[in-house]
């Protein structure tokens, strides 16, 4: 009988055991989570933020509960490995850091912290620390903040091409940079895509390729791609989505005979729309002149429009200088402008009266 209820015993304490590793309860720091994206590389920070709790002046120092000890990471939160995520590879504070998860871990002191990009994710807090598994490290300058209770992370100072990461607690704070190549990576990308389905799609290589005009790189790559939204083999075809885009990517790289005979060959089959949008087009890449005969060319075809092709002359007058026609002309495309937009070509026409007062 005693053998009997040893095993029961036993048998109940691995019952209970296993019962209660599914017991969820709140951590004693809570757990939170930030993202932002640079371009189109996702930046994410897992964490557990501990609280002050009363220990305000005993957080940071050589017995602190952040202790200023040369050799000993910090897990820069609590519980569990902070993780710091980048879909693609970036820059810290202008050092490169291949794409991936790094358990993210501080050595603080009480002038300069030691940041630290560990290939080791998954490990419990910094117990189980090797240097060994160091990806990168970055030394900052902590400077004071206002109180904070819970420990926190966010992204401040964002650029087309990069973010601050900043992390606060109690009254310090530190800042480093992430930065990205969004144009290399936004092409790299749009290579990978083009080689699966989407590279029997017309409309892919001309969205590809008038990226790479748009920002000036890569330009062998896009007349590639707009060749290629020409060619059958490809799915391609000619129209003028398809030719102005060829044409677009010729003119960039100084083919103007070349670029012009394709131009020549797009014009007629545009519809008001395309031609519309094809001659702001040019405006923006700094051809007035070539968009303003495009926008004449519209009206020409489609007399009877009462707004498309007015608002069109107007924008192409405005560009070349001449506000007073402008002006006018954004009136009278404010009296038939779809509900609610009047005001807009109002305001416009009022831009054009001020310029003209100069």
């Amino acid at each position: 009988m005693k053998n009997v209820l040893i095993c029961f015993c036993l048998l109940f304490a691995a019952a209970s055991t296993s019962h209660a590793q599914s017991i969820k309860t709140p951590p004693a720091s809570k757990q939170a989570a930030v993202a932002e994206w640079i371009g189109l590389t996702k930046v994410a920070i897992h964490y557990h933020r501990p609280g002050v709790k009363g220990r305000e002046g005993q957080i940071y120092s050589d017995n602190g509960v952040v202790p200023y000890v040369s050799n000993i990471p910090w897990r820069a939160g609590a519980d569990e490995n902070t993780t710091i995520y980048f879909e693609h590879e970036v820059t810290i504070n202008g050092q490169a850091l291949p794409a991936g998860k790094y358990g993210f871990h501080i050595i603080p002191t009480a002038t300069e912290w030691t940041l630290i990009f560990s290939k080791n994710s998954h490990a419990w807090g910094s117990y189980f620390y090797d240097p060994a598994d160091d990806a990168l490290r970055v030394t900052v300058k902590p400077q004071a903040c206002d109180f904070v209770e819970w420990l926190s992370y966010d992204f401040i100072n964002q650029t087309d091409n990069s973010a601050d990461i900043r992390l606060r607690w109690e009254r310090q704070q530190i800042t480093f940079t992430v930065a990205a190549d969004v144009v290399g990576i936004t092409i790299a990308g749009m290579e990978k895509t083009l080689e699966g389905l989407d590279g029997f799609d017309p409309q892919s290589y001309t969205t590809a390729a008038q990226y790479c005009v748009s920002v000036d790189r890569e330009m062998d790559k896009a007349l590639v791609w707009a060749q290629r939204a020409l060619d059958p083999n490809f799915g391609g075809q000619k129209n003028f989505n398809t030719l102005s885009t060829y044409a677009l990517v010729l003119d960039k790289m100084g083919k103007k005979t070349e670029a012009q005979a394709a131009i020549d060959e797009a014009l007629p089959l545009g519809s008001m729309s395309e031609l519309h949008f094809y001659a702001r087009q040019l405006t923006q890449n700094g051809d007035p002149q070539g968009a303003m005969k495009v926008f004449k060319l519209n009206r020409e075809r489609h007399p009877e429009d009462q707004f498309t092709t007015i608002v069109g002359l107007a924008r192409g007058n405005m560009a070349i200088g001449e506000y007073k026609e402008a002006a006018k002309l954004f009136r009278q495309a404010a009296v038939t402008a779809p509900q609610g937009q009047a005001n807009f070509y109002e305001d416009l026409a009022r831009q054009c009266d001020e310029a003209m007062n100069k």
